[in-house]
């Protein structure tokens, strides 16, 4: 698998992911010696890896130059070799690059992707393939990976799901040298979703006889080592959800699996996240933002059961949400998402006045790799649909969809008001350097 993948790159830091691999089994620990190198310096910083932690770990260098800070953007090489306790060369190493951030009014292109269900490697080698190809083209700064990069249900186990599983999966999903090629030059920000817990998980469910809570603990060890390790940890560390800024523009990247209980009190997230994103959205009010939320917030399905926010057990929190915007007259908003298998624009409009209207958009692209899913869920969406209370009066649109339901990852660029769309198919195996058909692509004006 890739030994080095970018993290949170922010105007003066930068995370950097390793993972090594011991040469016999009596090794406990191993030091990564990660080099970052510019124009103006070369520094090396030793980084000590364990057994317990899979031989995982993150360093984050600070005190770096934001790219506008000269004439030119400013990019990071780094490297990473791995020594044994002798410190002696064991045979793995790492490469990548990166730009830091503007520190303002500078494009943010960036891209987001989900479900990806790997079958074989040949899955991997098509998909990062794909992406790669993209980065060279449209140059997006960071990808979001908006939940399920592993699927640990797929295929079912014949034994109970335990904590090795997991590691197993995360292996195999970046074991390619084209998932090393691309995680290892853009830097990557990460989301969870139910399949890399189990299907549909909601805190209080049971699935094969087994509560959530033993999910939860095989579980939540590897998600933190292989993905949340590399995000901002912005709320306290035991929190999955988390923002950042690039260039002017906000993130928040909700988690809507941990805090999500289906029965008693059904709700998506808890008090908790509601009230950090809520100060999150005051205080970038006038400022462009971006919500990643795994399942769906504004897209609505026509299935009796829906892990949606649209969904009659989600639906009040999701009104709240709607109901703080209108109050507190909040718009350039977008939110991003990737679980409904299928590329869609959506919008909601919130009634403010008698003429006065609040636009909400959202940017739904389909999985990475598994479209069999994709073709039995594109036509259960609902393309329009009006919501009225005595507080609230919202409209539900879906303003432009793929036909094709080709697994795809979205490319968004954003720049003086105006974001552009392209959702690119990743189901075809391109020559190098060969870009993807572009199946669903658009403009969104944010006011």
């Amino acid at each position: 698998m890739s030994q080095l993948i970018i993290g949170h790159v922010s105007e003066n830091s930068a995370k950097i992911w390793v993972r090594g691999v011991a040469n016999n089994e009596s090794t406990t620990t191993l030091t990564a010696h990660i080099t970052l190198k510019s124009d103006f310096r070369n520094i090396t910083q030793n980084l000590t890896i364990y057994k317990h932690d899979n031989f995982i770990g993150v360093f984050e260098f600070t005190d770096l130059n934001p790219a506008d800070s000269g004439f030119f953007r400013m990019m990071y090489m780094v490297e990473v070799v791995f020594k044994d306790i002798a410190k002696v060369p064991i045979g793995g190493y790492g490469r990548g690059s990166f730009n830091t951030v503007p520190r303002v009014n500078y494009p943010v292109n960036f891209l987001i992707g989900s479900n990806f269900l790997q079958r074989n490697a040949d899955d991997a080698k098509r998909v990062f393939k794909n992406l790669s190809n993209i980065r060279k083209v449209d140059r997006p700064s960071f990808m979001i990976h908006a939940g399920n990069q592993i699927y640990i249900d797929a295929p079912s186990q014949p034994m109970p799901i335990q904590a090795d599983l997991y590691n197993r999966k995360y292996n195999e999903a970046w074991k390619p040298r084209e998932a090393a090629e691309f995680l290892g030059r853009i830097a990557n920000y990460s989301a969870i979703n139910d399949h890399e817990l189990y299907f549909k998980y909601a805190n209080d469910t049971e699935y094969d006889f087994k509560p959530a809570s033993y999910y939860l603990m095989e579980a939540l060890p590897a998600y933190r080592n292989y993905q949340h390790l590399k995000n901002p940890h912005t709320y306290e560390s035991s929190k999955l959800y988390y923002h950042y800024n690039y260039a002017g523009n906000a993130f928040f990247i909700m988690d809507v699996r941990l805090e999500r209980y289906q029965f008693g009190k059904r709700q998506m997230i808890s008090n908790e996240q509601m009230e950090a994103f809520k100060s999150w959205l005051l205080a970038n009010k006038d400022q462009p933002k971006f919500v990643v939320t795994p399942v769906p917030f504004a897209a609505i399905k026509e299935t009796y059961f829906s892990e949606y926010w649209s969904s009659e057990i989600y639906l009040q929190q999701k009104e709240e949400i709607l109901y703080f915007l209108k109050v507190n007259n909040i718009g350039k908003l977008v939110f991003l998402t990737g679980q409904g298998n299928a590329a869609l624009h959506s919008t909601i409009t919130i009634k403010k006045g008698n003429d006065e209207l609040l636009v909400v958009h959202e940017l739904m692209c389909g999985a990475l790799s598994h479209y069999e899913a994709a073709l039995c869920n594109y036509d259960d969406f609902v393309w329009y649909q009006r919501n009225r209370t005595a507080e609230l009066d919202y409209e539900y649109k879906i303003e432009s969809g793929n036909g094709e339901k080709d697994p795809s990852v979205m490319s968004i660029s954003f720049e003086n008001g105006l974001i552009n769309y392209k959702a690119y198919s990743t189901r075809y195996t391109m020559d190098e350097d060969e870009i993807p058909p572009v199946i669903l692509s658009g403009s969104i004006k944010l006011y």
